[in-house]
């Protein structure tokens, strides 16, 4: 199969395309031929070495985290997904080696879901690490409800694009922060108030929040909090050492909660996203469309930044 391969860390030209053989499984596994998978900052991040203390001195075989495609295979033990069946999901690519930057990947059913009949392949693809990732903060970590009052910084990327929809799928009042370019693709998604950071600081607003998720890792606790309700919680993806070791303190002593989201596999989170998508509340946001060969322009446009939404490799037809 082809597949883009890193063999050592560095900047994109570490990226190849080659054939390597196709993945065996074992009976507790799904093979699944790769429509489409989708591009997160994660995979440069690891790529680039950044992530070395977790990934170790060799960088994993093949990138990739989230993806979409159709059953190949089900080890006898798989009852739920059998050959054929339209699938999505996420990998813990900091763990595995094998990822979805292929034409076929090896899964586990905590990995995977249907995928909603509703969308594309590419679609599909864009969802299960922005999705779960904001799902996870907003829902499992801050316990988001009908009536809470969201703050979203970053609300037109990947992470943000998806928090928007999903608190307004969970009846939050949301309020986005973006850049002036933006402010259209945010009202789009269905934020109440848009906030455009070239104009404003949200850290003035005299209103507070009972959630702040920082998707850009930009509005920092030790300032946000001052926005923040006596018992709300402050959510970020910015997960470092640093800030795992303050998220523990910082908690012990306040009623103002810091809190890192890392996202996992879950296969009954990627469930919720299937159902959401399919409700019409929840739509993948892509802003461009490649092919294998042009993994390492990908990689650079993701790098860069600027644009709303996700990046989507195009990979099986």
């Amino acid at each position: 199969m082809k597949a883009i391969t890193t063999k050592e860390y560095g900047d994109v030209d570490v990226l190849q395309l080659e054939n390597v053989a196709t993945p065996t499984i074992n009976e507790d596994e799904i093979l699944v031929e790769v429509k489409a998978a989708s591009i997160n900052p994660l995979d440069w991040r690891i790529r680039t070495g950044e992530m070395k203390v977790m990934t170790g001195k060799t960088p994993p075989r093949i990138l990739g985290s989230d993806y979409a495609g159709v059953v190949s295979e089900a080890g006898k033990n798989i009852t739920n997904y059998k050959k054929g069946d339209e699938v999505f999901g996420l990998i813990d690519i900091v763990k595995v080696k094998e990822g979805a930057y292929a034409e076929f990947i090896k899964v586990t059913e905590n990995d995977i879901s249907k995928k909603p009949t509703n969308t594309s392949f590419e679609e599909a693809a864009s969802l299960p690490m922005v999705a779960v990732t904001s799902y996870t903060a907003l829902a499992t970590i801050a316990n988001a409800k009908k009536g809470s009052n969201v703050l979203i910084n970053g609300c037109a990327g990947g992470v943000g694009s998806a928090a928007v929809q999903i608190a307004k799928s969970l009846g939050c009042k949301t309020t986005g922060v973006c850049s002036t370019k933006d402010i259209e693709f945010a009202k789009n998604l269905g934020a109440d108030v848009v906030i455009d950071y070239k104009n404003e600081n949200v850290l003035n607003r005299v209103e507070a929040y009972d959630i702040i998720f920082d998707t850009v890792g930009n509005l920092v606790f030790s300032q946000s909090k001052n926005i923040l309700k006596s018992k709300g919680v402050y959510v970020t993806t910015a997960v470092t050492i640093s800030a795992m070791l303050f998220s523990s303190l910082a908690n012990l002593f306040r009623s103002k909660k810091f809190k890192l989201v890392m996202t996992k596999p879950d296969a009954s989170i990627l469930t919720i996203i299937k159902q959401m998508a399919e409700k019409g509340e929840l739509k993948g946001q892509i802003s461009k469309t490649f092919i294998l060969d042009q993994i390492k322009e990908t990689h650079q446009m993701s790098e860069k930044g600027g644009f709303n939404g996700k990046l989507v490799l195009k990979i099986n037809e």
